[in-house]
């Protein structure tokens, strides 16, 4: 009996892993390119909010409410969100490639930035 509890046990818990690394393809799924920019918006909003707020719960609850907010005004549920970021996650090389461009936009995002930086801003 104890043969047969063990080896459920681990049909569940494979079953479960499985379903994390190979999540079905949502419904309701956010475009490649569209996460790939609310992906880096997010970023850029968390960069902003980590410099603002020091302490951590602070930090978690303006985070949280802002990415909701976000998302809201892109048309998109904090749900779907989690469910196309889990989706693209799963799979390795796509995400990788996706992640790339984010940090491209980044790059640009902060090239800009400081080109229209005025001279007196500088530390130097």
């Amino acid at each position: 009996m104890r043969i047969f509890a063990l080896i459920t046990l681990l049909l569940v818990v494979q079953s479960c892993d499985d379903k994390l690394r190979n999540p079905e393809k949502p419904d309701n799924l956010i475009p490649k390119e569209q996460m790939i920019e609310v992906m880096t918006n997010m970023l850029i909003l968390e960069g902003y909010i980590q410099n603002t707020y020091s302490t951590v719960n602070r930090y978690y609850k303006v985070m949280t409410a802002s990415g909701r907010d976000y998302l809201k005004t892109q048309g998109i549920t904090q749900k779907q969100y989690e469910d196309s970021f889990l989706y693209y996650n799963s799979m390795e090389q796509d995400y990788d490639k996706m992640l790339d461009k984010v940090m491209e936009r980044l790059q640009k995002e902060s090239i800009e930035l400081q080109k229209n930086r005025e001279p007196s801003d500088s530390l130097s």
